[in-house]
């Protein structure tokens, strides 16, 4: 990890230009993120140019719901996905938080959170969800820390490259 104490980030909303930044950004996430956690075939699976069009389409039809934090260069180096949830428009949902891996600890993921709960608030939701990968420690921490709570009983699983991977929900009460 690169020591970044000194790095100026700033914070705003996505653009289409954005869509490779993120999906370069977000890959080189996953594969620092999930090295011990999922199976390596899904990991070989990922691929920037395929994140790529899946971003480009993604920024197009919501792009107000994704903030990007950037460095004195512009280079993304941290976005937070959130709208409402696909099963329920009631709830508030953190789609996804991603940092690049030598921003790790700086403090990126808390500020894209307050952004993305101050934008979810504004929108009218009082409950926002995120659904965690189980094995995921380190996300687990984060969101605990940032005031969700873990929802009894809300294990899952979801198909992710063919792997079977494991989840549970949390829950953030607007307050």
């Amino acid at each position: 990890m690169t020591n970044n104490t000194n790095i100026n980030i700033q914070y705003r909303q996505s653009r289409i230009d954005d869509a490779r930044a993120i999906a370069d950004m977000h890959v080189r996430s996953w594969l620092a993120a999930y090295s011990d956690i999922v199976p390596a075939e899904v990991l070989e699976a990922q691929s920037v140019d395929k994140e790529e069009i899946f971003w480009t389409e993604a920024l197009k039809r919501n792009g107000e719901g994704v903030i990007v934090a950037v460095n004195e260069d512009d280079t993304v180096v941290g976005f937070v996905g959130a709208g409402h949830n696909s099963e329920d428009a009631s709830l508030g949902e953190i789609h996804a938080i991603y940092i690049d891996p030598d921003y790790y600890r700086q403090g990126i993921g808390r500020q894209l959170w307050q952004r993305a709960r101050k934008q979810l608030q504004d929108s009218g939701y009082i409950t926002i969800i995120a659904m965690v990968i189980t094995a995921n420690d380190s996300a687990r921490r984060f969101y605990e820390a940032m005031g969700f709570e873990l929802v009894p009983d809300s294990a899952g699983t979801f198909n992710w490259h063919g792997a079977t991977i494991e989840d549970v929900r949390y829950e953030y009460a607007v307050k």
